[in-house]
């Protein structure tokens, strides 16, 4: 289940969190059945330097992903606020010094077995 949900692409990030917080694409089970070989033979020499190109490449791409997921949230997050705003109605009701309320008392609508005083 957590894999599933950790590899869907999120609506609000537009990245699966595996990728955000990996800084990679999840390998997933079918994967492994698929013989991969690597594109340069390794060998003592150039195996630092690869290492590094390979981590120097995944970290600024993991930079740009956390960029561009960090203006998704904010656009997101704008229209969720803009969706609840609308359905807000305006307070009209201005309400000044000495003006008479309604005053709720919420202790008193509870279930209560001894006296309830005024204080």
């Amino acid at each position: 289940m957590l894999l599933a949900y950790r590899t869907l692409k999120q609506d609000t990030t537009k990245h699966t969190p595996f990728d955000l917080t990996y800084r990679r694409t999840a390998t997933l089970p079918i994967n492994f059945t698929v013989e991969t070989c690597p594109a340069q033979p390794i060998n003592e020499n150039n195996f630092q330097e690869m290492l590094q190109r390979r981590a120097y490449i995944l970290l600024s791409i993991l930079e740009e992903k956390q960029r561009i997921a960090a203006t998704h949230i904010e656009h997101f997050q704008a229209q969720q606020k803009k969706r609840h705003d609308n359905k807000l109605s305006p307070v009209t009701n201005e309400f000044k010094i000495k003006n008479k309320v309604l005053l709720y008392r919420t202790k008193a609508e509870k279930q209560w077995s001894g006296k309830f005083e005024n204080k």
